[in-house]
C-alpha cells in the first residue's frame, strides 16, 4: 500500500512511517521541507499541496500539531480531511476520551476534526493516551496515588500500521488507546528516579490547556478499560512502561 504520513518528522508519525516502511509498504512523508526520496512536500495552510500529497495514495495517516491556537489546529484538521476525501482509509490520531466533551482545548479541537472526518467513506481515529517520556524526574501536576493512562509511541503506530492492513476491522470505529497505568511515583521508581507532584497553579500558569486536562484527569479521569482493549488487540505486543523504559 502507499500511504501518506503526516507529522512524520515528530513522535507519532515519525513512528508510523518507520513501520509502515519495516512492514514493506510506500511511504511518504508529508513535510514542509522535503530532503529525501521518501518525502512529499505538504503545508497545513496550502490546501493544493495537501491534496498533491494524498493524490493516488491508499491510506493516510493524519495528526494535527500540538500547540497551535485552537482555530488554526480545527482548520488545518479539517484542510486535511478535505484533501483525503479521495483516498481509500484515514487514520487520524486524536485523544483518549476526546470525544467525551472534557472542555480540555487540545481535546476539544480533535473532537471537532473528528465530526468532520465522520463522512469520509471508511475512517478510524485512535485516542491515544499521554505519552510514555523518559529521563529525570516524573514532575507531574497529579496527585502521588493517581494512576495515568499511558501510551508508548510504537503501540500508537502498531495500531495505525493494523488499521491499514485489516481495514474492515477497524472500519469506521474511534479507539482509545494505552498501553499501561501507572501513578507517578510507579513510573518514578522504574526510572530510578524521584516524582514531583506540581501545583496545579503552576501548571497553570505554564499552560492552562494542559492545566485543564491534567483536572480532568484527577477529579474525573478517563474511562479505557486497558484490559479489554489489548485482550481485542493482542497482536500489538503492548509495551509496559517498564518494557518501554
Amino acid at each position: 500500500m502507499r500511504i501518506t504520513v503526516t507529522g512524520a518528522t515528530g513522535t507519532q508519525g515519525g513512528a508510523v512511517a518507520r513501520l509502515l516502511t519495516e512492514r514493506g509498504h510506500e511511504v511518504r512523508r508529508m513535510t514542509r521541507r522535503p530532503n529525501s526520496s521518501t518525502d512529499v512536500y505538504g503545508d497545513f495552510d496550502d490546501p493544493e499541496s495537501l491534496r498533491a500529497a494524498f493524490a493516488d495514495a491508499d491510506g493516510a495517516f493524519l495528526v494535527t500539531p500540538f500547540g497551535v491556537p485552537a482555530e488554526t489546529e480545527v482548520r488545518q484538521g479539517k484542510a486535511l480531511v478535505d484533501a483525503a476525501a479521495d483516498v481509500a482509509h484515514v487514520v487520524f490520531t486524536s485523544a483518549t476520551n476526546a470525544d467525551r466533551g472534557t472542555g480540555i482545548p487540545h481535546f476539544d479541537t480533535k473532537a471537532e476534526i473528528e465530526g468532520h472526518l465522520r463522512g469520509h467513506p471508511l475512517w478510524t481515529v485512535l485516542g491515544p493516551a499521554a505519552f510514555m517520556a523518559a529521563g529525570g524526574p516524573v514532575a507531574l501536576p497529579i496527585p502521588a496515588d493517581l494512576k495515568l493512562h499511558v501510551v508508548a509511541p510504537e503501540d500508537i503506530a502498531a495500531m495505525a500500521v493494523l488499521a491499514f492492513e485489516q481495514p474492515e476491522r477497524f472500519r469506521d470505529r474511534r479507539i482509545d488507546i494505552a498501553s499501561d497505568r501507572l501513578t507517578g511515583p510507579e513510573m518514578a521508581a522504574i526510572r530510578g528516579t524521584e516524582f514531583v507532584e506540581i501545583p496545579l497553579a503552576e501548571a497553570e500558569r505554564y499552560s492552562a490547556d494542559l492545566a485543564a486536562m491534567f483536572r480532568h484527569h484527577a477529579e474525573i479521569g478517563l474511562d479505557l478499560d486497558v484490559a479489554a482493549l489489548h485482550a481485542e488487540f493482542p497482536e500489538i505486543g503492548w509495551h509496559s512502561y517498564a518494557n518501554w523504559i
